[in-house]
C-alpha cells in the first residue's frame, strides 16, 4: 500500500441478537428486512475463530482507496501510519472493539474473564469494557455489580437460576452518563438502553441467566463454572459518572487498554496531544473531520499520521473520542 492514510469510516459488521431490535436504523444503519440487530460493531477486527457467530467479524474501510480492507490489512501494510507508537494484538490486529447496542429486551446477566483467569484458562481473552448511554427510556435499568454486604455464598448458588436477580444492584441510567465494566463485574443492559460499548477486542462471555422464561426466548448455554470462577464482588475500577451539564470536555477513563473523552460543543474540537489513532463517534448532532461529514452514530478512525485533521462540530453535538494506550 502506498497511499497515504487520512481519517476514514468503516462498514460496520450487523450483529443479529435474541433481544435486540431495530433503532439502530435511526443510527444510519441499513438493517436486513425484519432482523432483530443488538449490535453496530463499528470498529472490529477480530478472528473468525473468536466470535462463533458472525461469519466475519471485521469492519473494513467504506470508500477511498483502501476500501474493502480490514483494519489488519492496513496494519500489515500502514502499521506506523495507522498507530504510530501503539502496539497491535499479538495477532497482529487492530487492539480496540468499539460498538452501538441495541437493548430491546435485557441482555444476559454475564460476566466477562479477569487477568488471573485468563492467564490460567489459555482460551479465555480479557474483556473490559465501558458503556456510554446514548439513549434511556423512562424506567430502563442497568445491572451493575452485586448488592452491597454479599459474599460470594450469597451469589454463586443463584447462578443459572432467576434468584440472581435480586442479588444484582440495580440502576436507572440516564442519557449522556458513563459506566465503565471492568472484567470480573456481574452485569446486564437491560431493555429500552441504547449504549455505546468501548472495550478490549474479545468476545469471552460467561452467561448466568438468560432471561429465557421471561421473553420466551430460546435457552441459550450458560456458564455456571466459568462465571463463578470470574466473578469478582468489589473489581476495581468500577463506577459511573452522571451526565455533564452544558457545553465542554471530559475525560471519561484513562486504563491501561483505552482511554475516553466526551466533547459537548458546536464548534471545533482540539483532539487530545496523545500518540496512536483515534476512534471519533457522533452521539448527537453532526461532524465534519477532514472532509467527510458524520451524522449521529457516525463513527470514523483517524490515523496516528493525521491527527493534523480538522475536526468541526457544526451544531450542538455530543462527540466521544477514543484513543488507544501506548
Amino acid at each position: 500500500m502506498t497511499e497515504n492514510l487520512r481519517p476514514f469510516v468503516m462498514t460496520p459488521v450487523l450483529s443479529p441478537r435474541p433481544w435486540g431490535g431495530r433503532r439502530l436504523e435511526e443510527y444510519g444503519k441499513e438493517l436486513p428486512e425484519g432482523a432483530l440487530i443488538g449490535e453496530s460493531w463499528e470498529v472490529a477486527d477480530l478472528a473468525e475463530d473468536v466470535v462463533a457467530y458472525i461469519d466475519d467479524p471485521r469492519s473494513r474501510v467504506a470508500s477511498g482507496p483502501f476500501r474493502g480492507h480490514s483494519l489488519a490489512d492496513l496494519i500489515a501494510g500502514n502499521r506506523d501510519e495507522l498507530l504510530g507508537p501503539i502496539a497491535p494484538t499479538d495477532e497482529g490486529r487492530f487492539p480496540l472493539l468499539v460498538k452501538l447496542l441495541d437493548a430491546r429486551e435485557h441482555l444476559s446477566v454475564q460476566v466477562h474473564p479477569h487477568q488471573e483467569y485468563v492467564a490460567e484458562h489459555p482460551g479465555a481473552r480479557l474483556k473490559t469494557e465501558s458503556w456510554y448511554v446514548v439513549e434511556a427510556e423512562p424506567e430502563a435499568t442497568m445491572f451493575y455489580g452485586f448488592e452491597a454486604g454479599l459474599s460470594r455464598k450469597d451469589v454463586v448458588p443463584s447462578i443459572g437460576t432467576s434468584d440472581i436477580v435480586p442479588t444484582l444492584y440495580t440502576m436507572h441510567p440516564e442519557p449522556g452518563s458513563f459506566h465503565n465494566v471492568p472484567a470480573g463485574l456481574v452485569h446486564s443492559l437491560g431493555a429500552g438502553l441504547m449504549v455505546a460499548e468501548i472495550q478490549t477486542p474479545s468476545d469471552t462471555t460467561y452467561r448466568l441467566y438468560d432471561w429465557a422464561v421471561e421473553y420466551g426466548r430460546e435457552p441459550r448455554p450458560l456458564h455456571a463454572e466459568e462465571g463463578a470462577a470470574s466473578i469478582l464482588l468489589n473489581p476495581a475500577y468500577a463506577y459511573s459518572l452522571p451526565p455533564a451539564q452544558g457545553r465542554g470536555t471530559r475525560l471519561l477513563i484513562s486504563n491501561r487498554h483505552y482511554w475516553i473523552r466526551e466533547h459537548r460543543t458546536n464548534t471545533t474540537l482540539t483532539l487530545a496531544k496523545r500518540p496512536g489513532p483515534r476512534v471519533m463517534m457522533v452521539i448527537r448532532g453532526s461532524l465534519e473531520l477532514d472532509g467527510l461529514q458524520l451524522r449521529q452514530g457516525g463513527t470514523a478512525i483517524v490515523p496516528a499520521a493525521a491527527l493534523d485533521s480538522s475536526v468541526t462540530a457544526k451544531r450542538p453535538s455530543t462527540i466521544l473520542e477514543i484513543g488507544l494506550q501506548g
